[in-house]
């Protein structure tokens, strides 16, 4: 701006105008107040910091007759296993799908550990390509 030009006069409190985002001084929030006063309390959990400070609170657990400390989660995977082993076949697939879905598949060292979290009908582009190149071929023949 140019020093020629005025700036605009601070509106006093007979002049504030009123108007959509401008609400009246008297009822604009105070400084260092709440807008909300009895909202969210400091220190409340979200419920995943509920659940995963539950699933990994230790828990005292009988393992070949000796009292076991872990997390809660382990004794849930541990009892599932368990029942998995014991014949359970709801167990058995969901202690299948939670291998594919979490197990050790950064470094698989078997076939079914490549095609784990995988599905049937998932392809690699390697596998698009190893396909579009064969019939490639088999078009020349």
């Amino acid at each position: 701006m140019t020093s020629n030009q005025e700036q605009p006069e601070a509106p006093s409190l007979d002049s504030f105008e009123v108007g959509y985002g401008k609400p009246p001084k008297h009822s604009q929030f105070q400084k260092g107040k709440s807008g909300n006063p009895k909202g969210r309390p400091k220190g409340s959990k979200s419920p995943s910091t509920l659940a995963n400070e539950m699933f990994l609170k230790l828990v005292t657990v009988t393992v070949n007759g000796k009292p076991t400390k872990m997390p809660v989660i382990a004794a849930l995977i541990a009892r599932m296993l368990s029942a998995a082993m014991n014949g359970d076949l709801k167990a058995m697939k969901l202690a299948l799908d939670t291998y594919a879905k979490y197990g050790d598949i950064a470094n698989p060292t078997t076939i079914a550990g490549l095609m784990a979290g995988q599905t049937p009908f998932e392809l690699t582009t390697e596998e698009y390509d190893s396909i579009a190149k064969h019939k490639l071929l088999e078009g020349v023949h």
